[in-house]
């Protein structure tokens, strides 16, 4: 199914903020344009007038799924032992159930890097 995203405001990266209009087929960006007028019925319109339209944020530094809020005061994203601990990886630790993954998601990160702990110079 097709979505048109209409008169939002667009943030672009290469075409600067205009008002304007984002197609979507099969789940991908297909046309961007000042407007778009399609005569088909089968199409899923979305008013954005009034409203920002923005690519997906990028987090390049995240504790994301080692640090959780729900659980309190439990670390498994530092190893204090020693200040140089290339074994002490990020994916080990990682809980892809973390809640605050859905968060940022809702808050409109896309991408996130994802890395253990400050405590050691040197860590995985």
């Amino acid at each position: 199914m097709k979505k048109l995203i209409k008169g939002g405001t667009l943030v672009t990266i290469t075409s600067g903020t205009f008002v304007g209009d984002i197609l979507i087929e099969n789940g991908k960006i297909t046309k961007i344009a000042k407007s778009i007028n399609l005569k088909e019925k089968n199409v899923e319109i979305i008013d954005a007038a009034g409203k920002y339209v923005l690519p997906g944020f990028i987090d390049a530094h995240s504790h994301i799924g080692l640090f959780e809020e729900g659980i309190g005061f439990v670390q498994d994203g530092n190893e204090m032992t020693d200040p140089v601990t290339p074994d002490v990886r990020a994916i080990d630790a990682f809980n892809p159930y973390d809640v605050a993954i859905k968060r940022a998601l809702n808050g409109g990160f896309t991408t996130v890097m994802i890395v253990p702990g400050s405590a050691n110079v040197i860590g995985g």
